[in-house]
């Protein structure tokens, strides 16, 4: 959805159990911007992947799907940065991908302290691209109302 519209995103493990997807904002947009951006696209993504994806904050009524959570972009919240040592079994490390690396079979177990350097030193840095100049809001928006509204 975010090629569709034209917005470039960078995403990464957790080190845990989750995905994060970050969006370059040049800093041009305010809290409630973005928080509402982040919305509407994990809305749109669940209109058309309702059955694979879910909004609901409690795990026991997910009912085994995705969670979508945009509210993870507020204040007070916590989230390991790029690069980053978890406390989980393995050593697992929050690790910045390729986007074609997303797929079927991933799992967190796939990037640890034992590898982390490695992979960095062969792959640069993937997450540098997240401090980029950013994108037109407006623009995307429009997009995203032409295509999927």
């Amino acid at each position: 959805m975010l090629d569709a519209i034209n917005v470039v995103s960078y995403v990464k493990t957790s080190g845990s159990a989750g995905i994060h997807i970050y969006i370059p904002l040049g800093a041009k947009y305010s809290y409630d911007q973005s928080q509402m951006f982040a919305k509407l696209l994990v809305s749109i993504v669940h209109s058309n992947l309702a059955d694979f994806t879910s909004l609901e904050r409690k795990i026991k009524d997910r009912e085994g799907k995705m969670y979508l959570d945009f509210l993870q972009n507020r204040p007070g919240a916590t989230i390991a940065c790029a690069y980053s040592l978890r406390p989980k079994p393995g050593a697992t490390v929050s690790m910045p991908l390729h986007w074609d690396e997303v797929k079927k079979g991933l799992q967190m177990k796939d990037f640890t302290i034992k590898n982390a350097i490695a992979r960095i030193k062969s792959e640069g840095d993937l997450f540098k691209g997240t401090l980029g100049k950013g994108f037109d809001m407006a623009i995307a928006l429009d997009k995203a109302k032409s295509l999927f509204y």
